[in-house]
């Protein structure tokens, strides 16, 4: 079956577009189930969280998705930073790290304008893998 690369890309981007509508999904979740728990628990520590980071992590590392040595004290207590700057509403760090990540991609996007994939049509592939006297040339891919 051969599809052409237009196609290919088409179906690449159909399944980005997929995940990021799931992410969002989940994310949204996420916030509204976090939101619950602090309105339920509305005098919750950054030690709450803490403990809560760190039961995570370690259920994570026994479920075999993490290993010893990379956890650590300064991935828990920057995990629970975020997440309790978050659920206090303070989000000016984050706000800040988003900028900054939207900084970049507009460069790598404008870095990729001035790249050109050129794509050799079939015929020219074709004439690559006939036979020529003596050498017989074979295209690997």
């Amino acid at each position: 079956m051969q599809i052409s690369l237009d196609q290919f890309l088409s179906a690449i981007m159909a399944r980005v577009d997929n995940l990021e509508a799931t992410i969002d999904d989940l994310r949204m979740r996420t916030n509204i189930a976090m939101r619950l728990v602090k309105f339920m628990a509305p005098d919750f520590t950054r030690d709450d969280v803490k403990k809560a980071v760190e039961e995570e992590l370690e259920v994570t590392m026994n479920a075999g998705l993490m290993e010893e040595n990379e956890r650590g004290e300064e991935i828990t207590d920057r995990l629970t930073d975020n997440i309790y700057d978050w659920l206090q509403g303070d989000v000016s760090e984050l706000k800040e790290r988003m900028d900054e990540y939207r900084k970049k991609l507009q460069e790598a996007m404008e870095a990729e304008k001035s790249k050109v994939i050129d794509v050799a049509p079939a015929s020219f592939v074709n004439q690559l893998g006939q036979e020529r006297g003596p050498k017989k040339g074979k295209i690997l891919f």
